[in-house]
């Protein structure tokens, strides 16, 4: 006889800025990346299926999902249109029982994100990878971004990026170039060994950047 048991998170605890904080675009646009945050237990477990809202609390502007619920990872995101006014924006993601995790973005009239004169200084990963199963595709897909240095997306030409698969020990496993369109490299990853990996993304003239690490499990 055999019997099979399942580990599940406990109560949820503590809300985790992940990532998206401390960003910049022009006033009325949409920051680079998504705001993400992560729901865990006492012992760091994601705590999914909760329901996260998210507040502008000054500035204006709004978000692409006002409410959103946590993954099986315990990862809930959205996306961030800054006011019309330049200046500091702030927000909120609250759990309700659990706590409140504040975000900030600076909504600035300065640097030039679409047109020929914008310049450009770096990337970034606008959606980073998330853990995913063996053979699967990753859901959702990597998104590769090339702003200047107000963190606007620089739209005026394509950018040709590269993007690695790094093991844990830091080797090249696997590797791919898609070029950016509207400032933006789109990536459909699906990898068919379990480990522990994370990606590098680099073009000609501007420093590479790493993702957040990730895990690729067993179906």
């Amino acid at each position: 006889m055999t019997f099979t048991a399942t580990a599940l998170p406990g109560s949820p605890t503590t809300v985790i800025l992940v990532s998206g904080n401390n960003q910049s675009a022009r006033p009325g646009e949409e920051l680079p990346s998504p705001l993400v945050v992560r729901l865990v237990d006492d012992a760091g477990n994601g705590v999914p299926d909760r329901a996260v809202s998210w507040i502008v609390a000054t500035g204006g502007g709004n978000v692409s999902s006002a409410t959103s619920n946590t993954d099986e990872d315990g990862r809930a995101s959205t996306r961030w249109t800054l006011g019309g006014s330049a200046g500091q924006n702030t927000l909120n993601a609250v759990v309700s029982g659990v706590g409140v995790v504040g975000f900030t973005a600076t909504a600035s009239s300065g640097g030039g994100g679409g047109g020929g004169g914008s310049t450009t200084n770096r990337l970034v990963f606008r959606v980073q990878p998330s853990d995913t199963k063996e053979g699967r595709t990753m859901s959702p897909s990597v998104e590769v971004a090339v702003v200047d240095q107000a963190g606007i997306l620089v739209t005026d030409r394509e950018f040709p990026i590269k993007l690695e698969l790094l093991d844990d020990r830091g080797r090249v496993r696997a590797d791919g170039t898609a070029a950016t369109s509207s400032g933006v490299a789109t990536f459909t990853i699906r990898i068919d060994r379990r480990g522990e990996y994370r990606l590098r993304a680099s073009t000609d003239g501007l420093p590479s950047v790493d993702s957040d690490g990730f895990e690729v499990e067993r179906d």
